[in-house]
């Protein structure tokens, strides 16, 4: 058996300053943001499909509202 910890030894490991890729976490250097071009794409198409979902329902949200307060005096007499 060895005498150091798992632990021990991670601490002990030295690694150059570098953050991880946004999309699938790989190590990259510290001026990148992503891994490689598809993980770029990938987060490109992703954060446009969001986006769009968040415009419609917005939109969805005030047509609801603006109905509401069109008929809602209505139902209440």
């Amino acid at each position: 058996m060895s005498s150091k910890s798992w632990k021990q030894s991670m601490k002990n490991r030295r690694y150059d300053p570098h953050k991880h890729c946004i999309v699938c976490g790989r190590a990259v250097p510290m001026e990148q943001d992503f891994c490689s071009t598809e993980c770029k794409d990938g987060y490109g198409k992703a954060d446009k499909s969001k986006n769009k979902k968040n415009t419609i329902q917005f939109v969805l949200i005030a047509v609801v509202m603006v109905v509401m307060i069109i008929v809602l005096p209505y139902l209440t007499g």
